[in-house]
Protein backbone atom coordinates (compact mmCIF):
# COMPACT_ATOMS: atom_id res chain seq x y z
CA UNK A 1 0.00 0.00 0.00
CA UNK A 2 2.97 2.85 1.03
CA UNK A 3 4.75 2.01 -2.70
CA UNK A 4 1.27 2.67 -4.13
CA UNK A 5 0.71 6.05 -2.68
CA UNK A 6 4.51 7.18 -3.75
CA UNK A 7 4.03 6.54 -7.02
CA UNK A 8 0.54 8.20 -6.75
CA UNK A 9 1.79 11.48 -4.86
CA UNK A 10 4.66 11.71 -7.73
CA UNK A 11 2.01 11.10 -10.48
CA UNK A 12 -0.04 14.35 -9.21
CA UNK A 13 3.40 16.05 -8.20
CA UNK A 14 4.35 16.05 -12.10
CA UNK A 15 0.93 17.47 -12.83
CA UNK A 16 1.23 20.32 -10.17
CA UNK A 17 4.86 20.90 -10.75
CA UNK A 18 5.08 24.86 -8.72
CA UNK A 19 8.25 25.51 -11.40
CA UNK A 20 8.77 26.43 -14.57
CA UNK A 21 10.66 23.02 -16.43
CA UNK A 22 12.62 23.74 -20.06
CA UNK A 23 14.01 21.14 -22.66
CA UNK A 24 15.88 21.95 -26.29
CA UNK A 25 15.63 19.15 -27.76
CA UNK A 26 14.15 16.57 -30.48
CA UNK A 27 10.89 17.14 -30.70
CA UNK A 28 7.83 15.12 -32.18
CA UNK A 29 5.20 16.97 -34.90
CA UNK A 30 7.05 18.48 -37.11
CA UNK A 31 9.06 21.20 -34.91
CA UNK A 32 12.50 22.55 -36.15
CA UNK A 33 15.22 21.45 -35.02
CA UNK A 34 16.46 22.54 -31.06
CA UNK A 35 13.46 23.59 -30.55
CA UNK A 36 11.72 23.97 -26.28
CA UNK A 37 9.71 21.97 -24.35
CA UNK A 38 8.75 24.34 -21.80
CA UNK A 39 6.38 22.80 -18.72
CA UNK A 40 4.39 25.40 -16.99
CA UNK A 41 3.18 25.59 -13.27
CA UNK A 42 -0.48 23.26 -13.21
CA UNK A 43 0.83 20.68 -16.15
CA UNK A 44 0.47 23.23 -19.19
CA UNK A 45 3.37 22.60 -21.33
CA UNK A 46 4.37 23.83 -25.16
CA UNK A 47 6.84 23.51 -27.75
CA UNK A 48 8.50 26.59 -28.45
CA UNK A 49 10.10 26.48 -32.18
CA UNK A 50 13.17 28.86 -32.25
CA UNK A 51 12.89 28.44 -35.92
CA UNK A 52 10.10 29.41 -36.82
CA UNK A 53 9.59 32.36 -33.84
CA UNK A 54 6.59 30.88 -32.43
CA UNK A 55 4.58 28.38 -30.61
CA UNK A 56 3.54 25.34 -32.02
CA UNK A 57 1.90 22.96 -30.24
CA UNK A 58 0.65 22.79 -26.44
CA UNK A 59 -0.66 19.60 -24.37
CA UNK A 60 -1.87 19.68 -20.92
CA UNK A 61 -0.51 16.81 -18.57
CA UNK A 62 2.83 15.25 -17.54
CA UNK A 63 5.96 17.02 -19.33
CA UNK A 64 8.13 14.94 -21.11
CA UNK A 65 9.91 11.62 -21.26
CA UNK A 66 13.23 12.38 -22.37
CA UNK A 67 15.04 8.92 -22.64
CA UNK A 68 14.96 8.67 -26.00
CA UNK A 69 17.24 11.52 -26.53
CA UNK A 70 19.69 10.48 -23.94
CA UNK A 71 20.91 7.30 -25.30
CA UNK A 72 23.35 4.59 -24.61
CA UNK A 73 25.45 3.23 -27.25
CA UNK A 74 23.99 2.21 -30.49
CA UNK A 75 20.55 3.91 -29.82
CA UNK A 76 19.03 5.75 -32.31
CA UNK A 77 17.81 9.20 -30.94
CA UNK A 78 13.96 9.93 -31.64
CA UNK A 79 11.85 12.95 -30.56
CA UNK A 80 10.96 13.13 -27.28
CA UNK A 81 7.77 11.79 -26.13
CA UNK A 82 5.12 13.70 -24.58
CA UNK A 83 3.05 12.71 -21.50
CA UNK A 84 -0.23 14.53 -22.18
CA UNK A 85 -2.81 14.93 -25.33
CA UNK A 86 -2.08 17.87 -27.43
CA UNK A 87 -4.96 20.45 -27.32
CA UNK A 88 -3.44 23.06 -29.12
CA UNK A 89 -1.45 23.19 -33.20
CA UNK A 90 -0.65 26.12 -34.99
CA UNK A 91 1.74 26.01 -38.16
CA UNK A 92 3.01 28.21 -40.59
CA UNK A 93 6.47 30.18 -40.93
CA UNK A 94 7.17 32.90 -38.49
CA UNK A 95 3.59 33.72 -37.72
CA UNK A 96 4.48 37.25 -35.74
CA UNK A 97 5.05 40.21 -38.58
CA UNK A 98 5.20 43.59 -38.61
CA UNK A 99 3.42 45.96 -41.91
CA UNK A 100 2.91 42.88 -44.10
CA UNK A 101 1.00 39.73 -42.90
CA UNK A 102 1.65 38.46 -46.24
CA UNK A 103 5.81 38.84 -46.31
CA UNK A 104 7.43 36.27 -43.10
CA UNK A 105 9.71 37.99 -41.08
CA UNK A 106 13.26 37.08 -40.64
CA UNK A 107 13.45 35.74 -37.89
CA UNK A 108 16.93 35.80 -35.39
CA UNK A 109 16.63 34.18 -32.06
CA UNK A 110 18.69 35.58 -29.26
CA UNK A 111 17.85 33.69 -26.30
CA UNK A 112 15.47 33.15 -22.86
CA UNK A 113 14.85 33.63 -19.32
CA UNK A 114 13.20 31.87 -16.70
CA UNK A 115 10.87 33.17 -14.30
CA UNK A 116 9.05 31.87 -11.23
CA UNK A 117 5.86 30.86 -13.03
CA UNK A 118 6.81 32.10 -17.03
CA UNK A 119 9.31 31.96 -19.42
CA UNK A 120 10.40 34.91 -21.53
CA UNK A 121 11.64 34.02 -25.08
CA UNK A 122 14.07 36.73 -27.11
CA UNK A 123 14.06 37.19 -30.93
CA UNK A 124 14.07 39.72 -33.67
CA UNK A 125 11.63 39.94 -36.09
CA UNK A 126 13.38 41.84 -39.51
CA UNK A 127 15.79 43.20 -36.70
CA UNK A 128 13.81 44.56 -34.37
CA UNK A 129 14.07 42.88 -30.58
CA UNK A 130 10.58 41.20 -29.26
CA UNK A 131 10.36 39.65 -26.10
CA UNK A 132 7.25 37.19 -25.39
CA UNK A 133 6.90 36.54 -21.82
CA UNK A 134 4.12 32.92 -21.68
CA UNK A 135 1.94 31.93 -18.76
CA UNK A 136 -0.35 29.81 -18.36
CA UNK A 137 -4.08 30.89 -17.79
CA UNK A 138 -4.97 30.42 -14.34
CA UNK A 139 -7.38 27.96 -14.93
CA UNK A 140 -5.21 25.80 -17.18
CA UNK A 141 -7.43 26.11 -20.12
CA UNK A 142 -4.95 27.91 -22.29
CA UNK A 143 -1.68 30.13 -22.83
CA UNK A 144 -1.60 33.81 -22.40
CA UNK A 145 1.91 35.62 -24.77
CA UNK A 146 2.72 38.76 -23.89
CA UNK A 147 4.40 40.48 -26.67
CA UNK A 148 6.74 43.62 -26.14
CA UNK A 149 8.62 45.08 -29.06
CA UNK A 150 11.45 47.34 -29.67
CA UNK A 151 10.70 50.66 -30.93
CA UNK A 152 7.65 49.83 -32.89
CA UNK A 153 7.62 53.07 -34.41
CA UNK A 154 3.67 52.81 -35.15
CA UNK A 155 3.77 49.63 -36.91
CA UNK A 156 1.23 47.62 -37.78
CA UNK A 157 1.71 44.12 -36.41
CA UNK A 158 -0.10 40.55 -37.35
CA UNK A 159 -0.26 36.81 -36.16
CA UNK A 160 -0.52 34.56 -39.24
CA UNK A 161 -1.02 31.41 -39.45
CA UNK A 162 -1.37 28.63 -41.83
CA UNK A 163 -5.16 27.96 -42.83
CA UNK A 164 -6.45 31.52 -40.72
CA UNK A 165 -6.52 35.16 -41.66
CA UNK A 166 -3.83 37.44 -40.34
CA UNK A 167 -5.11 38.87 -37.04
CA UNK A 168 -4.01 42.31 -35.98
CA UNK A 169 -2.72 43.10 -33.11
CA UNK A 170 -2.82 45.94 -30.92
CA UNK A 171 -0.74 47.56 -28.90
CA UNK A 172 -1.68 48.35 -24.80
CA UNK A 173 -0.92 51.26 -23.00
CA UNK A 174 1.93 49.46 -21.31
CA UNK A 175 3.74 49.43 -25.11
CA UNK A 176 3.02 45.30 -25.09
CA UNK A 177 -0.08 43.45 -26.98
CA UNK A 178 -1.31 40.09 -25.69
CA UNK A 179 -2.49 37.20 -27.48
CA UNK A 180 -4.38 34.48 -25.75
CA UNK A 181 -4.60 31.18 -27.28
CA UNK A 182 -7.27 28.80 -25.73
CA UNK A 183 -7.04 25.24 -25.83
CA UNK A 184 -8.96 23.13 -28.12
CA UNK A 185 -10.19 18.86 -27.42
CA UNK A 186 -7.77 17.09 -26.64
CA UNK A 187 -5.44 14.97 -29.24
CA UNK A 188 -3.16 12.22 -29.03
Amino acid sequence: MKLRLFFTFIALGALARAEVQIERTLMPFDAGPSSFAVGLPGGVNFCFDAVRGGLSYAWTGGFVDITSVRPGMGKKITPVTLLGPVVYRESGNAPLRRNDPVHPPVVDFKGYTLHAATVEFRYTIDGLLVREEVSARPDGTGIIRRFTVENPAGEKWWYARDGQPPAALTFESTGSFTLAVPFGKATP
